[in-house]
C-alpha cells in the first residue's frame, strides 16, 4: 500500500514539473531587428519585367537603417551591405565584397537585387536615395538609385 502511495505521489510531481512554464517561453518583441521585409522584388516570367510589391511588415516608424540592412543580409547571403552614413535623404551604403554580385548574378540579379535594397531602405522616412558603393563589375556598377530607377524595368 505505501508503494502505491509513494508512486501515486511521483506521479503527480512528475506531471506537475512537466507543466507549460511560460518563463521557459521565448517572449514576443517589437524589436526592429526581426523585421519582414515591405517589399519585394521579383521578375515575371511570362513578361521578362520587374515587378516590386509591398509586403506586411512593421509600420514604417519602426525602421531603422541598420535593421533594414540586416534583413537584406540575412536574405541576401551572397551579398552584404555595409552601412556608412545617412546624410539629408540619402543613405549610403558599401559592398565589400561585389564579385558575387557583379559576375555571378546574371543581368538581372543585380537588378533584383538592388530593387529590393533601395524600396526596403527608402520605406524609412525621410529616405528617398541609396548611394552603392563597391567595385563595378560586368553586370553592375555603383551609383545613387531612387524608386524611379526601376521604373519601366
Amino acid at each position: 500500500m505505501k508503494k502505491q502511495i509513494v508512486l501515486s505521489l511521483l506521479s503527480v510531481i512528475l506531471f506537475a514539473s512537466c507543466g507549460n512554464n511560460k518563463a521557459d517561453q521565448p517572449t514576443e518583441t517589437n524589436d526592429s531587428s526581426t523585421i519582414s521585409y515591405s517589399w519585394e522584388a521579383t521578375l515575371n516570367d511570362s513578361t521578362g519585367r520587374l515587378e516590386v510589391v509591398k509586403r506586411e511588415g512593421l509600420s514604417p516608424d519602426s525602421l531603422s537603417v541598420q535593421a533594414v540592412i540586416d534583413f537584406l543580409n540575412r536574405k541576401n547571403q551572397f551579398v552584404q551591405i555595409q552601412y556608412s552614413k545617412t546624410s539629408g535623404d540619402t543613405v549610403f551604403v558599401g559592398i565589400p565584397e561585389a564579385t558575387y554580385l557583379t559576375q555571378q548574378m546574371g543581368s538581372s540579379g543585380p537588378t533584383v537585387f538592388f530593387a529590393e535594397a533601395v524600396y526596403n531602405l527608402t520605406e524609412i522616412p525621410g529616405i528617398r536615395f541609396v548611394n552603392f558603393d563597391f567595385e563595378e563589375g560586368d553586370h553592375a556598377s555603383p551609383g545613387v538609385f531612387d524608386r524611379n530607377t526601376f521604373k519601366d524595368q
